[in-house]
């Protein structure tokens, strides 16, 4: 973030110094005040009127040229901005490995950037500019200046407390709301789930009062952010008032001239007129913080800007040393200290019960979860040694849930491939090749539009089974070195079934390494060792037969066991 705003340095100074030469010039109005009262109206001077007007004009059309270019420049900024940090934060928000930040940081980015384009900013790099206002009052009379600065305080101290009253109450009102937000998209998302299950009205009723939470923090800030604004509008009005006052008296006592006593009321009210719109715009300033906070939080562990050095093309060699992962809270540990290795040429079949650890250690071997402690190596390289998306192209996977990315048959397939700097026809080539080698190429086909096929989230349209070989043949594309598969066979047919176990044998005759969890069937009949999973850790790994016989071992004895107990500990 530091970086980002540093890339927009010569953009904040410009403003700022412009912003300063807007505050001289707004000068000129209480300048020309003046001299009308003093010069013109005593002598009738209708030839200095007429000049005096031509400078007032001059200046304000001088002061709005400088406002326009002002705001042009907050508006470049705010480009600058996005163009530095709205890759970065949506990699962070794609980005498994991210530890803070919520899926709102797009909405609060936008946020920071309108604030920074709207008038808050401008308050902001008018105030340093206000003692101008003090300094020029102190020549009129000290007693006028005075005034100002009195006024001035009353004004920033209402505007201290207004921020220690309203800060917790709209930090909660925010947070609340962009959960509220988060919710609302995740309800959208899942209506035909929600409409199956028949708790539509439950639902919205739930989303109702989370909204409604939000939105009463939000008032009582906002409600005590309007009455200091309305104490500040009322200091400032008297403050005013009072100076016209002082000024007449003033006048009546010869100390300054007539003119001077509507200039010390104007010069007053542009003095306190930065800090009452900073106060106004309060809840603008207090959300643009909120999402600077959240903004750096999401960004910390940003490794956007690590330089990776390219690794050679991997054989397929995995090992997995010391792999533990705890819980979101931290008290337990779904994996426990899991060594193995895998080699090229290999299939290993995954078993254990459900709640056993299999999809987690799958998704290690994938690379989108980094375990807590351990570490895992292709052909030597530390994961962390390679740039993710460079080593997920060596990775074909197949996870537990399918899910399908909007975009057509053949980019879903190819995983995005042009997009990725891939040349067209060689894409082309590997997402039929990929297609035929998972036996959906006749089944694509058969969609309107085949290959150009288009779809929403989750691939809509598609049954699971369809679902489970379309990410069958986004797994095999380019041919990739290690093949995971998270149940691969849980919603196929006989015939896709036929079509999962093909493809297998001949990634393993080309020499790919395979990691497959399944509980049963053909897929594990076919894998060459097998390794069993127990509440988080390897309970046995070796050859299929060696274990399947300790499996059969170990089965007989807990029978015999049982038999014992229930025959109140007589032999059978």
């Amino acid at each position: 973030m530091r970086g980002a705003f540093l890339a927009c340095k010569s953009h904040f100074r410009a403003a700022v110094g412009f912003s300063a030469l807007i505050s001289l010039l707004y000068l000129a109005p209480t300048i020309y005040m003046m001299q009308v009262y003093d010069r013109v109206v005593p002598t009738g001077g209708i030839t200095t009127l007429i000049w005096i007007t031509l400078i007032l004009a001059l200046a304000l059309c001088t002061l709005s040229a400088l406002d326009n270019v002002r705001a042009r420049l907050m508006s470049a900024a705010s480009l600058k901005l996005n163009e530095e940090l709205s890759g970065r934060i949506m990699a962070q928000l794609v980005s498994t490995q991210r530890s803070a930040g919520t899926g709102q940081a797009m909405r609060e980015f936008d946020i920071l950037r309108q604030t920074i384009t709207g008038p808050a900013i401008t308050a902001l790099f008018d105030a340093p500019w206000t003692p101008i206002y003090f300094l020029v009052a102190f020549m009129i009379h000290p007693l006028l200046g005075l005034m100002i600065v009195v006024a001035g305080a009353i004004l920033v101290i209402l505007a201290v407390l207004n921020e220690r009253n309203s800060r917790s109450h709209g930090m909660a009102g925010m947070r609340a709301t962009a959960a509220a937000y988060q919710a609302q998209d995740l309800l959208a998302a899942n209506a035909e789930l929600i409409a199956g299950l028949g708790i539509r009205r439950a639902m919205v009723r739930r989303q109702q009062q989370a909204r409604a939470e939000g939105l009463h923090q939000a008032a009582i800030a906002q409600q005590s952010s309007q009455t200091y604004s309305g104490l500040i509008k009322f200091t400032r009005m008297l403050m005013q008032s009072l100076a016209l006052g002082a000024g007449a008296i003033l006048a009546v006592n010869g100390m300054i001239s007539s003119g001077t006593i509507i200039a010390a009321s104007v010069l007053l009210s542009r003095a306190l007129q930065p800090v009452e719109q900073m106060v106004g715009t309060w809840s603008q300033i207090q959300a643009a913080r909120m999402a600077l906070e959240s903004l750096s939080k999401l960004l910390e562990d940003s490794d956007e800007s690590r330089e990776f050095h390219p690794l050679p093309e991997p054989s397929g060699q995995l090992l997995f040393s010391g792999i533990s992962v705890h819980n979101p809270q931290r008290d337990a540990l779904i994996l426990s200290n899991v060594n193995f290795e895998l080699k090229p040429g290999t299939i290993t079949g995954l078993v254990g019960h459900s709640g056993a650890g299999k999809s987690t250690l799958l998704r290690i071997a994938a690379g989108v979860l980094a375990p807590h402690a351990g570490e895992v190596r292709i052909d030597g390289a530390h994961y962390a040694d390679w740039e993710p998306d460079s080593l997920a192209v060596h990775i074909g996977y197949v996870p537990q849930t399918i899910m399908l990315l909007p975009g057509t048959m053949a980019e879903n397939i190819s995983r995005f491939g042009l997009l990725r700097d891939e040349a067209t026809e060689q894409v082309a080539e590997r997402v039929v090749e990929a297609a035929k080698l998972a036996g959906v190429h006749e089944m694509i086909l058969r969609f309107p539009g085949g290959y150009a096929a288009k779809f929403g989230e989750n691939g809509f349209g598609l049954s699971g089974g369809q679902l489970q070989r379309i990410a069958l043949a986004r797994a095999l594309y380019g041919s990739p070195k290690v093949l995971l598969f998270d149940e691969p066979n849980a919603s196929l047919d006989a015939e896709g079934e036929r079509a999962l176990l093909w493809a297998i044998n001949n990634a393993k005759s080309r020499g790919a390494t395979i990691l497959i969890a399944a509980h049963q069937g053909q897929v594990i009949n076919m894998a060459d060792r097998l390794i069993v999973m127990r509440n988080g850790a390897i309970e046995r790994q070796g050859t299929k037969e060696k274990v399947i016989a300790a499996l059969r071992n170990a089965a007989q004895e807990d029978n015999i066991r049982m038999m014992n107990r229930e025959a109140g500990g007589t032999n059978v």
